[in-house]
């Protein structure tokens, strides 16, 4: 057995240092959750979730296929955040990453502090550590829309779900993604419920999280918001909170439409047309899809529920070309089958479906928009799906739990309605 080396021995005491700050991180966060909120006792799926994604990250580096499952991006990254670290931490440069590639400012910090440079699996742990905190809080938003039993049903299956798995251990943008939109969920769900002013907090920070980590969707997520915060001003709130509410919406609202304005420029829309023709045209690739003109705002309007589909249903299973391709089967399986079982529920929830789930049908709706219009091709576009497909799963348990409750008070009021003729005589 070889001897391990003085390089051997960093790496891996390193890696143990970030398994023990991601698993004191988790379960701090789960009993802070857990305290206000009665039966929330989600650490076993939390736990789950944070090991599998830990030995899936482990066990893929050891493949010869890792790279190309993992794709190209991460080594980008990585030589991006290799230049910024020589850059001065406060630098214009360094900024600009701070407040829009946060996750290669997050990685370049690494280089700074650590040398020689650590190992790629600390920062995978510290990157899935961010996403099963996203997992966690979509859970406790459950607990408020739907109670504990709905938020236990959802921790076990967005731990488990594959997709979900595998992205949150990617050197790249998606596990602060997930955590962003765990964050606002959570502030929208508690707003919702309580109509607590301090649920603002979770919701601000989130949006600033995503437009920090990936722009175009975090401005969607501050659309969400405030289309969440304007709604539920209008619900249930009266007086100074409403005043607050409103204001808070205002806002959110002055800060979105100016740069919806100017990202829907021409210059952009030219630069962002120019991308969907690079990507339709590309003969080499299999996961090309059709041409779509984004080329004015009507356009752009007119044209993206047709890129909706795409991320909905694309890559078809049958499209599978390589290994990395062909894994991903499985998690398009998932989809499918979560969309059947959730348009069933809609039909069955038709009544009270935004009564219900708000929360998470806001922003469900407005970042599927935005993947939609990003979308270059039905790989990326499987990357993006994930995102969507967390909450549509968060939004599957919520209407069943309602629908359940509901079908079991119906029988109830029934067995009362034919024991009342007894008691009455």
């Amino acid at each position: 057995m070889t001897p391990l080396s003085d390089q051997d021995i960093y790496e891996l005491l390193l890696i143990l240092i970030a398994l023990l700050a991601g698993g004191y991180a988790l379960f701090f966060a789960v009993r802070a959750l857990h305290r206000p909120r009665p039966g929330f006792d989600v650490a076993a799926p939390i736990g789950i979730a944070f090991g599998a994604r830990v030995l899936t990250a482990l066990g893929l580096g050891q493949l010869s296929v890792a790279q190309e499952l993992r794709g190209g991006d991460e080594q980008t990254f990585l030589e991006r955040a290799e230049v910024v670290s020589e850059l001065p931490l406060g630098g214009r440069e360094s900024l600009d990453m701070l407040t829009s590639e946060l996750h290669v400012f997050l990685f370049s910090g690494h280089l700074r502090i650590f040398d020689p440079s650590p190992p790629e699996d600390m920062i995978r742990v510290e990157m899935i550590t961010f996403a099963v905190l996203g997992i966690l809080l979509l859970s406790a938003a459950v607990y408020e829309l739907a109670g504990r039993r709905a938020a236990i049903i959802a921790a076990w299956i967005l731990a488990l779900e594959p997709s979900n798995v595998f992205f949150s251990s990617l050197l790249h943008k998606e596990p602060l993604m997930y955590l962003a939109e765990g964050l606002v969920v959570f502030g929208g769900a508690l707003l919702w419920k309580r109509g607590d002013m301090q649920s603002l907090i979770p919701l601000v920070l989130g949006c600033l999280l995503a437009i920090a980590t990936r722009p175009y969707v975090g401005w969607f997520l501050v659309a969400a918001a405030a289309a969440l915060v304007l709604h539920a001003s209008l619900r249930r709130q009266r007086g100074l909170r409403a005043l607050t509410l409103l204001a808070a919406v205002v806002l959110l609202a002055a800060a979105f439409v100016p740069v919806a304005w100017d990202e829907t420029s021409d210059e952009n829309l030219q630069e962002l047309q120019a991308s969907q023709d690079a990507n339709a045209e590309n003969e080499e690739a299999n996961l090309s899809l059709e041409r779509i003109d984004y080329s004015s705002r009507a356009k752009l309007l007119l044209n993206a529920p047709e890129r909706v589909y795409d991320v909905v249903f694309k890559p078809h299973p049958w499209q599978a070309d390589n290994t990395s391709q062909q894994l991903g089967v499985l998690g398009t399986l998932v989809v499918f089958g979560a969309l059947i079982l959730l348009v069933q529920q809609l039909i069955r929830n038709r009544s009270g479906i935004m009564k219900r789930a708000a929360p998470l049908i806001y922003p469900l709706l407005f970042m599927l928009w935005a993947y939609a219009i990003s979308a270059g091709n039905a790989g990326t576009a499987f990357r993006y799906r994930t995102h969507v497909v967390a909450l549509a799963l968060c939004l599957l348990v919520v209407l069943r739990e309602h629908w359940q409750h509901q079908g079991v008070e119906t029988r109830r009021l029934r067995m009362r309605g034919l024991a009342a003729p007894a008691r009455g005589g």
